[in-house]
């Protein structure tokens, strides 16, 4: 089975799920990391310029770590000339020409982005994952539970 694992920009540790597992040069045969830089996650609401450049920059040093750690990555750059400009779109062309049977990805901290991920398995056509986020002390079903 081959394995497309999203990291999202808020997302540069390690420590999230969809990373887990990832240790050797042969787990990478079958799993390929992407990161994306899309013109539609920075341009939904206003972001002061330096903002968008902090966190992209922090993207490329992230990225750059894990290449040095033997990940296969996939990173696409905002100016890469054939940038979709969104999201879906760059998780469908890695999808298409990694050959992904499955998408891995840690739970969006927004719920705009979670909702278009809840259709992404039926827009993809691949079994789609989203895994809790263990960087947090409940996941979002106990808090509104506890909340009620």
């Amino acid at each position: 089975m081959r394995t497309l694992r999203l990291v999202l920009a808020d997302q540069l540790s390690r420590d999230i799920p969809s990373l887990a597992g990832l240790k050797s040069p042969e787990d990478m045969q079958d799993n390929l990391v992407l990161m994306v830089e899309v013109r539609a996650e920075v341009t939904y609401v206003k972001h002061h310029k330096r903002k968008v450049a902090f966190l992209f920059s922090a993207m490329r040093h992230f990225a750059e770590d894990l290449r040095t750690d033997g990940i296969a990555l996939d990173y696409r750059q905002l100016d890469d000339p054939d940038n979709r400009g969104s999201l879906a779109g760059e998780v469908a062309r890695a999808i298409a020409s990694f050959k992904a049977d499955r998408l891995l990805v840690t739970a969006p901290g927004e719920y705009r982005l979670a909702a278009e991920m809840a259709g992404w398995q039926e827009l993809f056509g691949i079994d789609v994952e989203i895994l809790l986020d263990t960087r947090f002390l409940s996941g979002i079903d106990e808090f509104a539970s506890w909340a009620d």
